[in-house]
This record gives C-alpha cells, structure tokens and sequence, in this order.
C-alpha cells in the first residue's frame, strides 16, 4: 500500500509539471484561444476561466487577459505556473487559487527570452501564488497591481528592471520585494502592509540583494510593518540606490546599508517608531550604516527610534555639511525623540571613523551646541570611537498635538502629511496676533513667506500650497515650517510627495 501511495504521488506531481505551450508563431492569444487550443490545460468561458495545467506563452506570442477575467489555478502542488517568455498584457483581471491558501500555485514566472517579450499589468491581482510575479533577466510594467497571500515572495526581481508604480502588496506570508544580481526597478507610489506573517525570518519589506550591484529608485512608498522581525528597507551588497520620499513606520528597523559600498543616497524620508523588536542592541534603528559603506543621508524625519542613526563596522555616512559640493549631504535632517532609556541616541557613532554632521535638528529642549553633544554617542563619550561634528545645527522647538489654548500660540499640527500639492498648519491664538509661517526646505533654506496679517484669537488653518516664493512648484521631499505669533515661534516638519 505504500509502495502504491508513492507511485500516486509521483504521478500527481509529474501531472502538476504538464504545460501546454503555445506555438511561437506570433499570434494574440485570448483566455478563450487558450480553451480552444490546450487540450483542457485551461477550461471556462466569458471572464472566467480555470487553469489545470502550467501554461508557457512562447517567444513571439502574447496573452492578452481582458477586462475582468478571472484565471483561477485549481491544482494546488505549488507547481502549476503561468511562464512567460513572450508578451502577457492584463488589464483588470484576477490570478487566483481555487484552495485560497499562500502557495497553491507557483505565480507568474516571466523572463525575457529575446525581442518582443512583455510583461504589462494593471490593475490586476495577483494571490495565493508561491510568488506573485517572479521575474528573471527582464524589465516589467506594473501599475495599480495587488499582490497579497504569497507564501515565498511577492515581487521577485533577478537581474530586473522596470517600473513598480502604485501596487499593493497587502498580507504575504514571507518577503515583500526582493532583488538581486543587478536589479534596478522604479518602485514608486506603492503601499506595502502587514507582510512578513510568518515572522520566522528577518525579512525587510524591500530586500535589496546579495549579488551584483543593485540600485533601484524607491520613492513615494508607505512602509507599514507590524512583524517584529520585518525591516523597512535592507541594502546588503554593493548600490548607488536613491530612497526618497518613502514613509517607513512601525518595523523592527528603517533603513539597514549593510555590506561594502552599500552607498544609496536617502533622502526626504520619514522613519517613525522602527522599534517593535525586542533585540535593543542590533535593531530599533532609523538608518543604520554597517560595513566599509558610505550612503549619503539628508532631509530625513527620523523619530521614535532606539538609535536614530547607528554606525557600525567601519561605515563613513555623510550626514551633512554646511558648504555641501556635488554628491555631498546638505544635512536637514531632523533627528527627535530617538533614545533608550534615560539616554538619547541621536547619533550613535560605535566606528573609530570622523562622521561629518553637520546643519542636522535635534527636537525640542535642543537649544545649543552643548545640547546637541548631549544626544551624539561618539569620541567624547568613549575616546576609541570617531568624532561626529556637528556644528552648525538648527535649534527650534517641536510641538506635537493640542495642549493649553490659553498659550499664546498652539500647534496643531499640518493635515495632510505627506501632501500633494496642498496642506493645512492648524494652530490657536490665545489672542490676537500678527502671523507669518516660514517654510525651509531641508537645508534650512527659506523658500516661502506667508504673512497672514493680523488674527484673531482662535482656531486657524493656513494653506500652504507646495509653491515657492517665485510660484515655482517645489520639489518632493521634507520641509521645516516656522510659525510665528506673538512674540512665540513653533516648528514643525512636512513632507511633499509628488
């Protein structure tokens, strides 16, 4: 009886691994073509159609998957795939399981294979794969796609490119995003929550790679974790990435540059509460910089944190200096609240190597040079270790939430943030006042006045509408704003993402 069992088994995987491949010969297929030509390998009519077998689009072929159809794989080994070497092109349409388990089938597998291979997806969803869309040595288009309940990996880029733009990656069991062997994709403008369930392995949400040099752009992205063993970003190898804009709140860390010349450029990004794992040593950072890495890091919110900033292993990050030249930090970046304990880690220095800081914010109550000193963990506080200079540094107080109206001036906070183009600084007078809010950029630069007159005392918005003084429409990324009022000033931070 087991002898038979196992012969049973062997054949329902060699039937899982069937494909039916259609013939090269440059036609447009359709769902319904691949009905009339597999031999069973896909059954179904109108919009939905299962899937029994592997399918192979041939180089020269394409798949179009039109409006509203649904593919739903019923063999449940993992094994059954869709594997395109040519074109697919799917518009509105769903890839799914008949189990609904993470795993059920292999994904959509695409590789370029010579002139005319295409992957084009919109508005799709992808779920209950092993991977969601797997991609080998080719570039692809995603726009508005879903991928959710994967067991291995949402998106998995090897030696890929393309462009990533406002995709959903909702619910995946293990990785998120993950590239290597020289991967450098447009990830824009897309959400990333809750993956990593399994939090067995210390997955970041992008995971750049091993192998090759991989510098992908990831700009306007919302990093949401949950998983303590889930980091934000992780560049492990050798890259000249730019992360810019991203929002990444709520994981065991930030932004981890790992490796030798793991040196991206991160700017404009706010890095809020990255503290959930219980490892306080090796995690609970902003942006860590371990290994011979150098990364350039300007303009970011980094609040919440054990360390703000660490710096391991013999990395040099360049954190700002005030006569900045071509490839230099400008600084600005705004580093609050980050600390263990009774300390304050702002900066924590654990290298022998001279870190440059300087034109950086420390938060409230950080009025002095002396101030700033108190934060940084660096020669001073153990002579082995390098010295991070910090001077010049913006000093300002930081208010966050409703307090007593009675102040002379309340901070409310700025709503939308992020923005685009527009957003709101709300505050209350405790008497009528002459009002002007000031907006820098991340350098510290004045590049707006808004002079209000005077208000009455109350409750006010004032509209801020992403232009400079010119009307120029100011790039994306985090801005300081300095409202002014009676003789009170409170300063706050905005992001524009756009």
């Amino acid at each position: 009886m087991r002898r038979a069992f196992l012969v049973l088994a062997l054949l329902a995987v060699a039937a899982a691994t069937h494909a039916y491949t259609t013939p090269g010969t440059g036609v447009r297929w359709t769902c319904a073509d691949l009905v009339a030509n597999s031999g069973g390998a896909v059954t179904g009519s109108g919009n939905d159609f299962d899937v029994h077998e592997s399918v192979v689009v041939a180089l020269g072929d394409t798949l179009d998957v039109t409006h509203f159809s649904t593919l739903t794989f019923q063999d449940t080994s993992g094994l059954v795939e869709l594997d395109i070497h040519g074109a697919l092109m799917a518009f509105q349409a769903t890839f799914t399981s008949a189990g609904a388990q993470p795993g059920d089938w292999y994904g959509i597998r695409f590789r370029d294979t010579g002139p005319g291979s295409l992957l084009q997806m919109e508005r799709c969803t992808i779920e209950y794969g092993r991977y969601g869309v797997d991609v080998v040595y080719a570039d692809i288009d995603l726009l508005r796609v879903t991928v959710q309940h994967t067991l291995e990996k949402a998106i998995d880029l090897t030696g890929a490119g393309g462009t990533i733009r406002e995709c959903f990656l909702y619910d995946n069991r293990r990785q998120t995003i993950y590239m290597t062997l020289s991967s450098s994709p447009l990830i824009e403008s897309c959400q990333l929550r809750r993956n990593n369930l399994d939090n067995s392995s210390p997955y970041p949400y992008i995971n750049i790679g091993l192998q090759g040099v991989n510098s992908p752009t990831i700009r306007g992205n919302t990093i949401r974790g949950g998983q303590h063993m889930s980091g934000g970003i992780a560049i492990w190898n050798s890259s000249e990435a730019l992360i810019e804009s991203n929002s990444i709140k709520d994981c065991g860390y930030g932004i981890l540059c790992y490796s030798v010349a793991a040196n991206p450029t991160i700017k404009g990004n706010s890095i809020l509460d990255n503290n959930i794992h219980p490892d306080q040593v090796n995690w609970g950072f902003g942006i860590a910089c371990n290994g011979d890495n150098q990364p350039v890091i300007q303009g970011n919110l980094i609040t919440g944190h054990w360390y703000g900033i660490a710096i391991t292993g013999g990395a040099q990050p360049d954190l700002g200096h005030d006569n900045a030249g071509p490839g230099q930090s400008q600084g600005g970046n705004m580093l609050f609240f980050n600390g263990l304990g009774v300390e304050t880690y702002a900066i924590f220095n654990n290298t022998s190597n001279a870190i440059s800081a300087e034109g950086n914010w420390y938060g409230e109550e950080v009025w002095t040079l002396g101030d700033v000193e108190n934060v940084i963990w660096h020669g001073v506080d153990d002579l082995a270790l390098g010295m991070v200079d910090f001077d010049p540094s913006f000093f300002g107080s930081i208010e966050l939430g409703a307090g007593d109206v009675a102040r002379p001036l309340e901070l409310h906070g700025v709503a939308p943030n992020p923005f685009n183009p527009r957003t709101e600084v709300r505050f209350t007078l405790g008497k009528a006042s002459d009002v002007i809010l000031e907006i820098h950029d991340a350098r510290g630069r004045r590049v707006r006045t808004i002079r209000a007159g005077v208000l009455t005392a109350g409750r006010h918005e004032l509209l801020f509408d992403g232009t400079g003084s010119r009307g120029e429409a100011l790039p994306s990324g985090v801005y300081l704003y300095r409202l002014i009022a009676g003789g009170t000033q409170v300063t706050g931070s905005m992001q524009l993402v756009r």
